[in-house]
């Protein structure tokens, strides 16, 4: 004997549970499609990809720290501007394959009881093992007129400084408009010291009330990182 069929024993699936598949089809779809975009303009490297500065080791020296200021601006210190732009710029570089190595990434300084706080960056810079080195700085004068990023560089240490610098001041003049030229007078212990390429980039001038406004900009000290960072990429892949 046949039983009778109850109605609506043997109904289609709810509307939610197929909307629900839609969602989430459309969800991986996005993912998808941003993490492509971040990967095709160099914000992110997929894993077990090879990043554009692999195999890099770039030492990032923020000028001061702890007790010293550095130059001092009517709002903002040099010290705490040079580590947010060193921080900036090492993020971007890591995130392209490189090592990133830091003097410091708070405010302080290196100075113990057994060694002072220059000696104690050289020896940070040579155990590193370094294959870039940038240290990086704010300006000031007496003047208030004077402005600009410049980049500096002593090529007795290596030959590829020049160029690095040189690449470096060209997205700077490129970006934020500054003058100035890539110059060698500059008597810095890192440069002096440095066996592989290196530049000191100094930001700009805290002493120049418009340009101390910019550079405590958290939106200028990205541009500037960006800068030193595209720098850093071309001079690697010219294979200088």
């Amino acid at each position: 004997m046949h039983r009778p069929r109850r109605r609506g024993s043997r109904r289609g699936r709810p509307l939610f549970v197929v909307t629900l598949r839609g969602a989430l089809i459309w969800g991986i779809f996005g993912v998808a499609l941003l993490l492509s975009i971040l990967i095709s303009r160099g914000i992110i490297t997929p894993a077990g990809a090879r990043g554009p500065l692999q195999g890099q080791i770039v030492y990032i020296d923020p000028g001061h720290g702890g007790i010293d200021p550095g130059a001092c601006g009517k709002k903002y210190l040099e010290k705490d501007i040079a580590l947010n732009v060193a921080l900036y710029l090492g993020v971007r570089l890591q995130k392209s394959g490189a090592k990133v190595v830091y003097t410091r990434t708070g405010d302080y300084d290196l100075e113990t009881a057994e060694v002072d706080d220059l000696t104690a960056r050289l020896r940070l810079m040579k155990s590193s093992k370094a294959t870039i080195v940038i240290s990086i700085h704010c300006n000031a004068f007496t003047s208030p007129y004077e402005r600009g990023a410049q980049t500096f560089y002593n090529a007795s240490g290596h030959p590829g400084s020049k160029k690095l610098a040189a690449l470096i001041q060209e997205e700077l003049v490129k970006e934020t408009g500054t003058d100035r030229e890539i110059s060698a007078r500059l008597d810095h212990f890192i440069l002096n010291h440095a066996t592989v390429p290196a530049v000191t980039v100094e930001l700009g001038f805290l002493s120049n009330p418009s340009e101390e406004d910019l550079l405590g900009s958290p939106s200028y000290q990205q541009k500037l990182a960006e800068c030193i960072y595209r720098g850093v990429l071309k001079y690697v892949n010219r294979g200088v």
